[in-house]
């Protein structure tokens, strides 16, 4: 017992860092151990937590600008992959889960369409939401 406590001490002196990947599209970085509460490195992980979000929000405004201009080219499947892309930074936008579900009632995927409406009238889209209800009429016709 004593010597797998001092294994596993001395295992703990030895690491020197970790790794760690802050964003799906961030590479790795070594953050030493021993200096975690030095405050010349809580400011540099601060900086680099606030490049990676500038990064994601750049991404964001890439792919939804371009979902949005497949939406006016009536490009449904590009509309899709875009809106997808743009989702995936974690940043929510009404408007974008409108126009995907539009796409997808294009395509006739109309559960998708519909669950995308819902999703976008929670995020406070109005057209989302008159999409939603016109879909639910639609459905009762049928």
């Amino acid at each position: 017992m004593k010597k797998m406590i001092l294994t596993m001490m001395l295992t703990c002196l030895m690491a020197k860092g970790a790794e760690a990947q802050i964003g799906p599209y961030d590479t790795y970085m070594r953050m030493p151990t021993t200096d975690l509460y030095d405050m010349g490195m809580m400011n540099a992980y601060a900086r680099v937590l606030a490049e990676a979000a500038a990064r994601r929000q750049e991404i964001y405004d890439r792919y939804s600008n371009m979902a949005v201009e497949a939406y006016k080219n009536r490009q449904w499947n590009s509309v899709i992959y875009y809106v997808n892309m743009a989702l995936e930074t974690k940043y929510y936008s009404g408007q974008l889960y409108y126009i995907r579900g539009y796409a997808y009632e294009q395509n006739g995927n109309l559960r998708a369409a519909k669950k995308d409406y819902k999703k976008g009238k929670k995020y406070g889209s109005i057209e989302a939401a008159r999409a939603l209800e016109a879909l639910k009429a639609k459905s009762k016709r049928r």
